[in-house]
């Protein structure tokens, strides 16, 4: 049996492809997921609302706790739900200045956390221990 050498030549560029993809993948350069899992999926965007920091909410109930992040800059907010809206998460004014970029009205990257009733972030200490 005789191998050819378009044969063996396409075998190697399909290897090097899934090489790279899974290599690409596993650096950060093909990955489109944030590091972190998000509660909710699509952008944050915010009403007009004024107040202190705080969201609504047609996917948690009323005195839920969130952490909004906008990975664009790193910047989070921790707001309380205060009450119904028509998107998993809409902030308040005060909120939306706490996380977006400027000229900004929409966070597209970001990761919303549910900080009560769910288990604690990494790196968060027990309940009833004490940080120095």
């Amino acid at each position: 049996m005789r191998v050819q050498r378009k044969h063996v030549l396409a075998a190697s560029v399909a290897v090097l492809a899934a090489v790279g993809v899974a290599v690409g993948t596993g650096f950060g350069f093909a990955g489109t997921a944030p590091a972190q899992s998000s509660v909710c999926s699509g952008s944050v965007t915010f009403s007009a609302e004024g107040g202190a920091p705080a969201a609504t909410s047609d996917r948690f109930p009323v005195g839920t706790r969130l952490r909004v992040t906008n990975l664009d800059n790193d910047r989070a907010a921790t707001v309380t739900v205060t009450g119904p809206s028509g998107s998993c998460v809409l902030l308040n004014a005060a909120a939306m200045e706490l996380v977006r970029e400027p000229g900004k009205n929409v966070i597209r990257r970001n990761v919303v956390e549910r900080l009560d009733g769910a288990a604690p972030a990494a790196g968060a200490p027990a309940a009833g221990t004490v940080r120095p």
